[in-house]
C-alpha cells in the first residue's frame, strides 16, 4: 500500500536536504519534491498528500505563496501547509497565517523543531481509525443543540473540517452552543478516543491561569508540593477547547502563542520542555478583530487561532430552531425525570418564539425545565413561564375570512412539493421555504399542519 506523501515545494538545495532528513525518520511518510507551485497542486489533486512543505524564496515570495495557499485550498485536499523561509520575518509570518498556513518556520532549521511540526500536522494519519465518521455523525445527531435544519450548512462545514488537523475558533454569544460544536469537532476528528479537555479561560484567576494551562514541577512555588501537568500537555494526542481565550491575560497570550507556534510548552520552575500534541479549539464570546484593535488581545495570536472559524449564531436569529429544540428539552427533562408532562399550548410556544432569549440555548434549556417541574395540568401553559416571557405578547397574524381548508388532493401536493424542497436542499429549511415562495416562519407553520416535524 502506498504511503501518505510529504511533498516539498522548493529549489533551495540546502532547504532540501534538511527536509529530507527529518522525514526520513519517519516511517509513514514518504517525501516527494516539486519546484514549482502549479506542479504541486496537480500532485495534491492526484496523490495522498497529507502535509506540503513550501519554501517562501522558491515560490516567489509572501504575494504568490499566498496565491500558493489559496490553490491548495481550492483542492479541498485536508492536508496543511508549512512555510519555510529564509528568515523569521514577522509581517510576512502574520500575512500567511492569515492566508492559511499551518505555521512558519525559518531555515535551516533544528531537526528536532522541524520534526515536531511534521509529526503535529500529520497526527491525523498516525492515529488509529477508531469509528467511521459516519457513525460519529449519528452519535452527534442526539445533540438538539445543533441538529435543525437552520444549521445544516454550518454542520455540513463541521464534517468537512473535524477529520483535519486545522486550529479552530468558534465565535458566538455565551450560550450559543460553542462547546457542543467543540465536542462535535473532537467527536468527527481521528482524535476522538483520545482526551477532550476543557480550559474556561475566563473562571481562571491570574495567580493560577499559568499553572492550569502549562503546568508546575514540584517547588516551583508555594504550595506546588508535587509536579502538575499543564492542561495543553494532559490533553495528550487529543483535543483541547479554550472557552473565552478573549479573557487570558495578555503575558498568558504571548506564552500560549509560543507554545503554539513551537509546540512545546515549559512548566512555572521546569528547565525542560514538554511536546503539546492536542488539536486547540478556542472560542471567543466577543469580537477578537475588536479587541486587537482595542490592544486586549495579540494580533498575532489571533491569526493563529483564526485559521478555520464557525460562528454560532444566536437564538433570536433561529426562530425555527426555538419550538423542536424546547420539544426535544422537554422530553428529555420529562424523561429523566419520569414526569407526564404532554407538551407546550400553542400560545406558550408562539411567546418563545418572540422572545429575545438574551441567554441562548442555555436559556432555553433552564426556562422549558423550569416549566415543566412546575406544571400541573399536563401541558405547559403561559402560567409556568418565568416573568420575563409572560411579560412577552406574541405577534398574531389576522386570518382571512375568505381562506378556506384545502381539499385533501391540494393537501396531497402541497405536502409533496415540501417534501420534495426538503430532499433537495438537504432539510436546510430556510433554503426550502426560499424555493417554496415562504417565509421561514410560513414552512415551519406547515410542517406542523401536515404533522412532518
Amino acid at each position: 500500500m502506498r504511503q501518505p506523501v510529504a511533498l516539498l515545494v522548493c529549489r533551495c538545495p540546502r532547504t532540501a536536504e534538511a527536509v529530507r532528513e527529518a522525514v526520513g525518520t519517519l516511517d509513514y511518510l514518504q517525501l516527494e519534491i516539486c519546484d514549482d507551485a502549479e506542479g504541486a497542486c496537480r500532485e495534491v489533486k492526484r496523490k495522498d498528500v497529507a502535509l506540503v512543505l513550501a519554501h517562501l524564496g522558491s515560490l516567489g515570495g509572501v504575494g504568490e505563496a499566498t496565491k500558493f495557499l489559496w490553490a491548495v485550498a481550492a483542492t479541498r485536499r485536508a492536508c496543511p501547509t508549512l512555510i519555510l523561509a529564509d528568515n523569521y520575518h514577522e509581517g510576512h509570518a502574520t500575512a500567511l497565517l492569515r492566508a492559511g498556513a499551518a505555521d512558519f518556520l525559518a531555515v535551516p532549521p533544528e531537526l528536532d523543531k522541524l520534526l515536531q511540526q511534521i509529526t503535529a500536522l500529520t497526527l491525523r494519519i498516525q492515529l488509529p481509525a477508531g469509528e467511521t465518521t459516519a457513525t460519529a455523525m449519528e452519535a452527534a445527531e442526539g445533540q438538539p443543540d445543533l441538529v435543525t435544519a437552520d444549521l445544516g450548512e454550518l454542520i455540513s462545514q463541521v464534517r468537512r473540517v473535524a477529520p483535519q488537523d486545522t486550529t479552530l475558533l468558534l465565535t458566538g454569544e455565551t450560550g450559543t452552543g460553542k462547546t457542543v460544536v467543540a465536542r462535535l469537532i473532537h467527536d468527527l476528528s481521528p482524535r476522538r478516543a483520545l482526551p477532550f479537555v476543557v480550559v474556561d479561560c475566563a473562571t481562571l484567576s491570574a495567580g493560577v491561569i499559568e499553572s492550569e494551562l502549562f503546568g508546575h514541577v514540584k517547588g516551583a512555588f508555594t504550595g506546588a508540593d508535587r509536579d502538575r501537568p499543564g492542561k495543553l500537555t494532559a490533553a495528550g494526542a487529543g483535543s483541547i477547547f479554550l472557552d473565552e481565550v478573549n479573557a487570558l491575560p495578555l503575558t498568558m497570550q504571548a506564552k500560549l502563542l509560543r507554545a503554539m507556534g513551537e509546540r512545546r510548552v515549559e512548566p512555572v520552575g521546569a528547565v525542560q520542555s514538554l511536546a503539546v500534541r492536542a488539536r486547540i479549539i478556542a472560542a471567543s464570546n466577543v469580537s477578537l478583530e475588536n479587541e486587537v484593535a482595542d490592544g486586549r488581545f495579540r494580533a498575532d495570536l489571533f491569526y493563529r487561532l483564526n485559521v478555520v472559524r464557525f460562528h454560532m449564531p444566536a437564538l433570536r436569529e433561529r426562530p425555527l430552531a426555538i419550538a423542536p429544540l424546547a420539544e426535544r428539552f422537554l422530553v428529555d427533562y420529562a424523561k429523566r425525570n419520569k414526569l407526564t408532562v404532554r407538551g407546550f399550548r400553542p400560545e406558550v410556544l408562539e411567546v418563545m418564539e418572540c422572545y429575545d432569549w438574551p441567554g441562548n440555548i442555555r436559556e432555553l434549556r433552564n426556562v422549558v425545565e423550569r416549566a415543566a417541574a412546575l406544571c400541573e395540568w399536563g401541558e405547559i401553559g403561559l402560567d409556568d413561564l418565568p416573568p420575563p416571557l409572560q411579560g412577552v405578547a406574541p405577534v398574531r397574524r389576522p386570518v382571512s375570512k375568505a381562506s378556506a381548508p384545502l381539499h385533501r388532493s391540494r393537501e396531497e401536493a402541497e405536502i409533496t412539493q415540501i417534501k420534495g424542497a426538503l430532499q433537495k436542499h438537504g432539510n436546510n429549511r430556510l433554503r426550502a421555504a426560499e424555493e417554496l415562495g415562504i417565509s421561514r416562519m410560513g414552512l415551519y407553520k406547515k410542517l406542523h399542519k401536515y404533522g412532518l416535524i
